[in-house]
């Protein structure tokens, strides 16, 4: 039962994951936020394409601007390009200093 829940989920990241990278192509941001949006959505599937719907989508041509005028809107792209750098940052760090043997100080993975 497991697996067909965890194949639904890949599935269900994959299709949220194409569409973002697609449709993000057409939308009027800085390029850093449209990667910021594809890379949370590859993290998080559905909940990124939710989150670049409601705060990044330009609902119609041309109105993109006042759209994401409000505050929150404005957070979420904020958010999401944290998340993103933080997201690549940490999986590098621990792709180079895992092989070398390094291990974060004050860290025990025993503890865990």
């Amino acid at each position: 039962m497991l697996d067909g829940i965890m194949l639904l989920w890949f599935a269900e990241v994959l299709t949220s994951f194409a569409f973002v990278a697609i449709d993000i192509a057409r939308t009027p941001e800085s390029p850093v936020l449209k990667w910021g949006f594809v890379i949370v959505t590859l993290f998080t599937g559905p909940i990124g394409l939710v989150l670049y719907i409601l705060s990044c989508r330009e609902p119609l041509p041309g109105v993109h601007e006042e759209y994401v005028r409000a505050r929150w809107r404005q957070l979420v792209g904020s958010t999401m390009h944290c998340v993103a750098g933080d997201g690549i940052s940490i999986r590098v760090a621990a792709a180079v200093l895992s092989p070398l043997g390094l291990k974060c100080p004050g860290f025990d993975a025993a503890s865990f």
